[in-house]
């Protein structure tokens, strides 16, 4: 079996960023199963030399990356917003036979060909591409965020919904959001347990944070979705604690005028470094909107947060029902600001090793086992792409 990749960014930027989105830990689970004979991972589109490609592999049109796995050049051919929908639709159609020949080149005709699509923009370009089963991949409601070309967004919806055979979704809401005609399964997100085992506290973690001091802490991307006006009033009933909002920001993302000093935001850490930082903090945070796209995650923080065996308060249950019972929801400021301070004082190593356990089968590798499954692969089924 083998794989035609449009995913959400592309293997180069997935190894900027430690493979710890789903895409890349899912391509990577993937490429170590024995049914899966070769991954053609596309590079995201952009014009020219204005690619994420080191210098050295600009010029390749396939480039072997890991085991089983090669990142196909793919580059618009005018300089043209790629938000910009004709300027997109242009592209993909003066960019269409050079791709097709670095996509021939790296997966030759054989063992049957899955075209597999995280990217709702790119649906078009994907189904022009022939293969024996077209699996789209939904993560979030795109036409939700900001600054995407939400009519190729759209568009690539209604064609991924009519065609695909297979429809996966990070929870329920999504899939009903979408009603795809073929067959549509949750597939929740997980976790690389391999870098949470026998984690220890980086002491350096919180360098300005005075000892003995409770830290809460959430790590992820600083944007619209995480509610700071409910943060600056929960520091502000708490000023003995120190909160930390560590991560990339999204343009336009700051605290609120007049935030307590005990609220402060930090720089993103390579995701190597977040185990140890998450076993240094005192209570993890998912400090979300409710409604809206948050309605149709499923955040990969709570995975890691619990991986940690840290107290977790969130704003809304986590989707996936197996991690509820260890995720604290409370609603308004004087609940989140009670909740961390009764997880702290009631925390104890039974409880963190409960949280452990949790998450512990909830693995990438499992979630690759399953999609093969569901592709008949491993057991060459009747009704299966094998």
């Amino acid at each position: 079996m083998r794989f035609l990749v449009f995913g959400h960014n592309d293997w180069w930027t997935w190894n900027e960023q430690g493979f710890c989105g789903r895409n890349a830990a899912l391509v990577k689970a993937l490429a170590r199963r024995s049914e899966v004979e070769r991954i053609a991972v596309v590079d995201t589109p952009r014009y020219g030399n204005r690619t994420h490609r080191p210098r050295e592999h600009r010029a390749e049109a396939v480039t072997s990356v890991a085991d089983g796995v090669v990142a196909v050049r793919y580059a618009f051919r005018l300089p043209l917003p790629a938000a910009w929908h004709p300027g997109r639709r242009a592209n993909e159609l003066l960019g269409w036979r050079r791709l097709r020949s670095a996509v021939e080149q790296a997966l030759p005709s054989g063992a049957p060909r899955i075209v597999w699509v995280a990217d709702p923009q790119a649906a078009r370009l994907a189904t022009s591409f022939e293969c024996d089963l077209l699996v789209f991949d939904a993560i979030d409601d795109w036409r939700l965020l900001p600054g995407v070309d939400l009519r190729a967004v759209e568009q690539g919806y209604a064609i991924l919904a009519e065609r695909a055979g297979l429809v996966l979704a990070v929870n329920g809401t999504l899939i009903r959001r979408l009603a795809p005609r073929g067959r549509a399964e949750v597939l929740p997100n997980a976790v690389d347990m391999a870098l949470w085992r026998n984690v220890s506290p980086d002491p350096a973690a919180f360098p300005d944070v005075t000892p003995g001091t409770p830290v809460a802490v959430y790590v992820g991307t600083l944007q619209e979705r995480v509610d700071v006006d409910l943060l600056a009033q929960v520091a502000a009933a708490q000023p003995g604690f120190a909160f930390r909002l560590i991560g990339p920001r999204a343009d336009g993302f700051r605290l609120p005028s007049g935030s307590p000093p005990n609220l402060r935001i930090e720089p993103a850490v390579a995701h190597e470094h977040v185990p140890g930082l998450l076993a240094a903090a005192s209570v993890c945070l998912v400090p979300h909107h409710r409604g809206g796209i948050v309605d149709t995650m499923d955040p990969l923080k709570v995975y890691e947060y619990l991986a940690a065996g840290r107290p977790v308060v969130a704003t809304s249950p986590p989707p996936y029902e197996p991690l509820r019972p260890f995720v604290r929801v409370a609603e308004g400021s004087g609940a989140f600001a009670s909740a961390l301070e009764d997880e702290i004082v009631h925390d104890s190593a039974a409880r963190r090793e409960a949280r452990y356990a949790a998450v512990a089968g909830e693995t990438w590798d499992a979630r690759a086992a399953r999609i093969v499954e569901l592709l008949g692969l491993s057991r060459g089924s009747e009704g299966g792409v094998a």
